[in-house]
């Protein structure tokens, strides 16, 4: 028996092996799940400048522009950065469009002064409007709104801007609290400084943020009296406005400045920040790419790996391109075929159940091992009748028969579902019934019942026809597009799992479509 339990043991052990072991390090895996919610933000602009030298005029135009890093705390676009990284951009803010003039000038002569030595008169210097973008890790961009803003420190500011992009389903960062760091605690910072993004690397790297480490080094105030974190986690330009992050993946700081020495940087404590996310009046929330993208990398941290392909293909499809999923996925396949068809057939089901089965394997081989002389067979008695009294016979029972025409249980097929990612039903989910669900403001009609005033009262109709999902619209006002607003309006077509139907061409409200 001893021999028969540890033999067990050892299949047990063997079936379960596949999974055991995590593929991802901790510290990446932490990493992988916040990355896709840091952002780049940059604002452009042309600079037109004449001028006259050796009574010739002259013209030149010319880019100008600054970036930093910000980072999402809602999924229908709201995110945070510096103040002085959309300082340009702030076209509300006198004394911010007055420092640029003064910078665009002084930059301006600098270089003339450098070309023709002094010579260069009658300067006269004009720019463009400035253009704030906001860039997703999948390069995918957006024009920004700026919703609340305060001046740089240096300009006795608390350096914070809260910025709004039209698009939903993004992924989003964990607002933390930072009156309870400590000091000599972790901080992990990302961003996009400018000297990760050198001519030397290629331009598919430009939107890879840059992660760094440190410790809290002190608490401290600046000139004003308003907190600030100081550490020694690296940061420099094009890290402002990115964030700084607790063991727990929690926002504690974003940063903002240093002397340019290194070891001596300063971070506005999130809890600063948060005075002015309230002032804008909705609060912090994560959504549908944050639950897709953990299940995904949980999955394929257990070792899952052909299971997770499927995970990660649902990330990618409300986010295409997204690099942290794409090349999991090039992982995950590599993973898989490695695993070959029996590795890919125990990822149906636990290995408890495949250490059982081992288990029974095991003790049967034994006990056919034993290579005992079968008693004699049992007389059975043969027609479904068993024998009853003497000549050895067997009592069989005989199981019951189905009735002949009996109606096997009628099962509803399945439609799929849709869930509303974006909206004032936003988060709700909503299975597909035979009769499909029409979306819509008439409570009268409609199984999807929407307040926003760009959507119409019977707006579209999803619904099952010759065995797939479509969504037909319904004739209305503002029109309905699948997975962006940029494409054609439709008025019937079938759906893929993962698509996203836009109500409007503002896509005030978006709902995704799950086959299952």
């Amino acid at each position: 028996m001893k021999n028969i339990a540890l033999l067990g043991l050892c299949a047990t052990m063997l079936a379960g092996s596949a999974f055991g072991a995590a593929k991802l390090l901790e510290a990446e895996k932490r990493t992988l799940a916040i990355r896709p919610g840091v952002v780049y933000v940059i604002t452009r602009f042309q600079v037109h400048v004449t001028w006259t030298i050796d009574d010739q005029a002259l013209k030149l135009d010319t880019p100008f522009g600054s970036s930093g890093s910000g980072f999402l705390y809602r999924p229908d676009g709201y995110l945070v950065t510096n103040g002085h990284v959309v300082a340009d951009a702030n076209l509300k803010d006198a004394q911010a469009q007055a420092a640029l003039q003064a910078r665009i000038r002084q930059a301006v002569v600098n270089f003339l002064d450098k070309k023709y030595q002094g010579k260069a008169a009658n300067l006269h210097v004009t720019y463009d409007k400035p253009d704030l973008q906001v860039y997703l890790p999948n390069w995918s961009h957006y024009k920004a709104e700026i919703k609340a803003y305060s001046d740089p420190i240096t300009a006795g500011g608390k350096d914070i801007a809260i910025l709004k992009i039209d698009v939903g389903n993004l992924p989003t960062v964990k607002l933390g609290n930072s009156d309870s760091v400590h000091i000599q605690e972790a901080l992990t910072v990302f961003g996009y400084p400018g000297a990760a993004s050198g001519e030397l690397l290629s331009e598919a790297s430009a939107l890879v943020p840059t992660v760094t480490n440190g410790h809290i080094s002190a608490m401290k105030v600046d000139f004003k009296g308003t907190p600030v974190i100081q550490s020694d986690a690296a940061i420099t330009h094009g890290n402002s406005g990115g964030p700084a992050f607790n063991d727990a993946g929690e926002v504690i700081g974003i940063s903002t400045f240093g002397p340019e020495v290194a070891g001596f940087n300063f971070f506005v404590p999130i809890n600063t920040a948060m005075e002015f996310v309230n002032s804008v009046g909705v609060k912090p929330d994560s959504g549908l790419f944050n639950r897709l993208w953990s299940a995904a990398l949980d999955t394929y941290d257990s070792g899952k790996c052909n299971t997770a392909k499927s995970k990660i293909q649902s990330v990618l499809n409300i986010m295409p391109n997204e690099p942290d999923a794409t090349a999991l996925m090039r992982a995950s396949e590599t993973c898989a075929n490695e695993e070959g068809t029996i590795g890919r057939a125990m990822e149906e089901t636990t290995w408890m159940i495949y250490g059982g089965v081992g288990l029974v394997i095991v003790i049967t081989a034994l006990l056919l091992m034993r290579k005992k002389t079968p008693a004699p067979a049992a007389a059975v008695a043969v027609g479904g009748a068993p024998q009853v009294g003497g000549g050895g016979g067997t009592r069989v029972e005989v199981a019951p028969q189905p009735a002949v025409g009996a109606a096997a249980p009628h099962t509803e097929p399945s439609y799929g579902s849709v869930q509303v990612t974006a909206g004032s039903m936003s988060g709700k989910r909503f299975p597909i019934t035979k009769a499909g669900l029409l979306i819509g403001t008439d409570p009268s009609k409609c199984q999807i019942v929407v307040s926003e005033d760009t959507v119409s009262h019977e707006h579209a109709w999803i619904v099952p026809v010759d065995n797939r999902v479509v969504v037909v619209d319904r004739g209305s006002t503002n029109g309905t597009y699948i997975n962006s607003v940029d494409s054609p309006r439709v008025s019937k077509v079938g759906l893929q799992n993962g698509d996203r139907v836009y109500l409007g061409k503002k896509g005030s409200v978006v709902l995704t479509y799950f086959t299952s």
